[in-house]
């Protein structure tokens, strides 16, 4: 049986919360002989109060790990959350990435770009397949497009909720995946001091156009065109989720990484120049990795 732990900063938030049943569900669907079994945080509970992990255990029939080393020893394969806060990430993964075995780690991979080339050199060091992406790449219709057109298209747009810290990985994965990488640079509108307006130039003449308003119910909306017709490709139909466990489960079970590290990297570095940009409207700031 393929045995998957989870490991967080604490346990009781929102990913952590449902991904155990969404994974129990795709197991269920591909017929795999897998469970989530074992679980461990490095803070018993969340600051503002919520589950502890014995009682986050209980509920998900989930063995509690004594510590970070007893979960890596007790499982064949690492589901490393704390989605909502990346800033702890390179501290819940640096044992999994030490591990040898599959790690997956929530979004966003990194807090920034150095980060995310440490853990990426700490899990190469160790021979540890790593894969990190938001459920955004894995939209049905994002997938649908990517079978039906060879080419990258010229154009894609989106639009989307919250911050850059946490949210801007849900707008650039369809983005990066769609066009793949090589932004050369990017431009920031001073539209708002809580909105985020950029422009993506690849300098091919492709470009990309991201749109993000700190309203938290804004609906993620993703345009794609090739320069003469256009689609929108729907983020709403909830079937990201069972796609992204479907994805998670292959890698787990062949450790081949779907998602290119370089990929990962450019959203880290795309986010860091976002900052920059940002104090800096109307300018444009290279994207160097």
């Amino acid at each position: 049986m393929l045995r998957i732990g989870f490991a967080d900063y604490y346990l009781d938030n929102w990913h952590a919360n449902y991904y155990p049943g969404f994974l129990r569900e795709a197991i269920a669907l591909l017929g795999l002989d897998a469970a989530v079994t074992h679980a461990f945080a490095i803070h018993d509970s969340p600051p503002q109060g919520g589950a502890s992990t014995l009682d986050w255990c209980r509920e998900r029939d989930i063995v509690p790990a004594g510590s970070m080393e007893e979960l890596v020893e007790s499982v064949d394969a690492v589901m490393v959350i704390a989605a909502d806060d990346s800033a702890w990430h390179e501290q819940v993964a640096e044992l999994p990435l030490k591990s040898g075995k599959p790690v997956f780690v929530d979004k966003t991979f990194a807090p920034s770009l150095a980060a995310g080339k440490r853990m990426f050199a700490l899990a190469e060091e160790h021979g540890t397949p790593v894969f990190s992406s938001s459920a955004q790449r894995y939209c049905q219709d994002i997938l649908d497009w990517q079978a039906a057109h060879r080419e990258r298209p010229r154009f894609v747009s989106t639009v989307g909720p919250h911050s850059l810290a946490s949210y801007a990985v849900h707008q650039l994965e369809p983005i990066v995946a769609l066009m793949g990488p090589g932004v050369k640079r990017l431009k920031a509108f001073a539209v708002g001091s809580a909105v985020t307006q950029l422009i993506l130039d690849y300098g091919d003449g492709r470009l990309a156009s991201f749109v993000q308003s700190p309203q938290p119910y804004a609906e993620f909306n993703f345009m794609v065109s090739d320069g003469e017709s256009g689609a929108r490709l729907k983020s709403d139909d909830r079937n990201f989720y069972s796609n992204l466990m479907k994805a998670i489960l292959g890698f787990f079970v062949t450790k081949a990484v779907p998602v290119p590290h370089e990929e990962t990297l450019e959203i880290l570095a795309i986010i860091d120049a976002a900052r920059e940009a940002r104090r800096r409207p109307d300018t444009w700031i290279d994207i160097i990795i």
